[in-house]
């Protein structure tokens, strides 16, 4: 059969002391002012993040482009008549 009784905590008979309650509200008003700064303190990290993406993306863009630019200056070379022997 179940008891109906609540359970007690060990060394806990009542409420918590008077000093507890402004600790917790200090507590939720430095959550409140944490969150955002930690928030905001993460914009410089996604942008670093985008920029070096962007940064590989443009330089893996040059390489193709310095390739695709060496192989139709090959064919030209060629293809031309003064360069012919």
């Amino acid at each position: 059969m179940a008891s109906t009784q609540p359970l007690r905590v060990a060394g806990r008979n009542g409420p918590p002391p008077a000093f507890v309650a402004p600790i917790l509200g200090l507590a939720a008003v430095g959550a409140l002012v944490m969150i955002p700064l930690v928030a905001l303190a993460a914009i410089p990290l996604v942008l670093a993040a985008l920029m070096a993406v962007g940064g590989v993306v443009a330089f893996g863009l040059s390489v193709w482009a310095l390739i695709e630019g060496l192989a139709a200056f090959e064919r030209w070379i060629e293809s031309d008549g003064r360069f012919q022997q």
